[in-house]
């Protein structure tokens, strides 16, 4: 049929033309079932007590799919939770590094799948969370950490309590992100550069907080006497990655002291 020209008169094409338009028409001014059936069902807001309340964050989905799991959420009688300090939940599909999740990960009882949210709205009740904990196996191994057991950790103890942190300006992800993350897990940001007198009070001093340095290749030269003193530092990967697996590794993420690089830049 492909290589024999199908003949169409000017009038079957006219025709066919006024059936589609009618078709079009026709279909807009009827309600579409499809779409109706996409709409979550209406239900009053419920009032539960605040201690059994979900507070939710969401991270990783597309703004219509909040909007629709912030319809179910409220018509179950849960909040959305107004910060990561706040929140009980965090839904994910994986694990991401953003700031939310990484907030979230020292702050919340649960990480879940929208699963959880989706078998709750059937039920008409919260269902117990334990049957959809987030599992990514690939992050976990990217990573090398179990996400059940940082969580655990998590809810023991801050990972940064009674540590204070100074981060050089040029840091990646930003200053304030970065703050962000560490205050969450119980840190404490220090506004102006520690001297060298002031780090080694704090080491010999067991009553003074850990001091912490944070710095990136870009900002080398203002560690330039930290590295002539044998001083640690290290990349963000201490806090970005600590937090994730909810581990102080001191080994792991130190920045390179290139001495040479930071003298011949002064």
């Amino acid at each position: 049929a492909w290589r024999t020209p199908i003949k169409v008169t000017p009038e079957a094409l006219v025709s066919l033309q006024l059936l589609q338009k009618q078709k079009i028409s026709d279909s807009a001014n009827q309600p579409s079932n499809k779409k109706a059936r996409l709409e979550p069902i209406q239900s009053p807001n419920r009032k539960l007590p605040p201690e059994s309340t979900p507070r939710v964050m969401f991270t990783g989905f597309e703004p219509m799919q909040v909007q629709q799991y912030t319809k179910r959420l409220h018509a179950l009688g849960g909040e959305v939770a107004e910060s990561s300090q706040k929140a009980t939940h965090l839904l994910a599909s994986k694990v991401t590094r953003t700031v939310k999740f990484l907030t979230a990960m020292s702050v919340v009882k649960y990480i879940t799948t929208p699963e959880w949210l989706e078998e709750s709205w059937r039920s008409q009740k919260f269902v117990d969370e334990q049957s959809y904990t987030l599992r990514d196996a690939e992050a976990e191994v990217l990573f090398s950490f179990s996400l059940e057991e940082s969580l655990k950790r998590a809810h023991s103890a801050p990972l940064f309590k009674g540590k204070y942190f100074y981060l050089t300006p040029g840091i990646c992800p930003s200053l304030s992100t970065m703050k962000a993350i560490l205050e969450s897990a119980g840190g404490k940001l220090l506004a102006k550069q520690p001297s060298y007198r002031k780090i080694m009070e704090h080491k010999q001093n067991k009553n003074l907080p850990e001091i912490i340095l944070i710095s990136c290749d870009n900002d080398l030269h203002l560690c330039r006497e930290y590295f002539m003193k044998n001083i640690d530092v290290h990349n963000a990967e201490f806090i970005l990655t600590g937090v994730l697996t909810q581990k102080l590794d001191y080994e792991s993420y130190p920045l390179p002291e290139h001495y040479d690089s930071v003298t011949a830049r002064i």
